[in-house]
């Protein structure tokens, strides 16, 4: 046998998701009060036999994980594929993503669900001032993001989601999630009175925001009814 033929196999090299994969999987497991037993019984009922020791090795970054076991692990442990791929941190937290690339945590979680795309700049698109319409842009960074947030949206979503993403009220809905969460946020943290009520005032901005778009929906429905109805007649 040669030299060649004996050189053990290169360990597998594990980037940041996968080392956050092999910890959710362990971590979740333990929440589910599962055993890596139970685990590959669950695998084996959802087409998936995955053995307890590879389940032991995934946990111990020995064996690396393939889109379907991923698939397949996040069915079997009750939760989402997006819950095994990053650190359960939140926030301004830093989530490496590559060796190369970071982003805030919360910038993360959104790019992961197609919300968003991997960008910490114009997260919120509320704050975006100016959209596609406009014949001006605020500034070039808003012309930047929003260019970049259209080419994710385009190759990113479903057709008709899509379409539903762009509705103003959609984009209105996202924003005051955004602001509620920065106001949960302030509430149980340090922030100065100053600061919650001017972040108060963003969330309320929004909401009214959202419930213009609604009504607004609604005198839409209401108009093409009416116009279906005298057209029929």
């Amino acid at each position: 046998m040669t030299d060649e033929k004996r050189r053990p196999r290169p360990a597998a090299q594990y980037g940041p998701v996968a080392q956050a994969v092999a910890r959710n999987v362990e971590r979740i497991r333990k929440i589910r009060n599962m055993t890596i037993y139970s685990l590959s019984g669950e695998l084996d009922k959802v087409g998936r036999p995955i053995a307890p020791s590879a389940i032991a090795k995934i946990e111990r970054q020995q064996r690396q994980v393939t889109v379907d076991d991923l698939v397949a692990l996040a069915v079997a442990l009750n939760t989402a594929p997006i819950a095994l791929l990053l650190p359960s941190v939140w926030g301004d937290s830093p989530i490496e993503l590559t060796s190369e690339r970071r982003l805030a945590a919360r910038t993360a979680w959104r790019w992961v669900r197609g919300l968003s795309p991997a960008s910490d700049y114009g997260v919120n698109p509320a704050e975006v001032v100016v959209g596609s319409d406009d014949d001006e842009w605020e500034d070039e960074l808003d012309r930047k993001y929003w260019q970049l947030r259209q080419d994710y949206d385009a190759v990113t979503l479903p057709p008709e989601l899509r379409r539903v993403r762009q509705h103003p009220a959609s984009r209105d809905a996202d924003a005051v999630t955004l602001q509620t969460e920065r106001l949960i946020r302030m509430a149980g943290g340090k922030a100065g009175d100053d600061a919650f009520e001017d972040q108060l005032a963003r969330a309320r901005g929004a909401v009214d925001r959202l419930a213009t778009e609604l009504e607004r929906l609604s005198e839409e429905r209401t108009l093409r009814r009416s116009q279906a109805g005298g057209s029929g007649g």
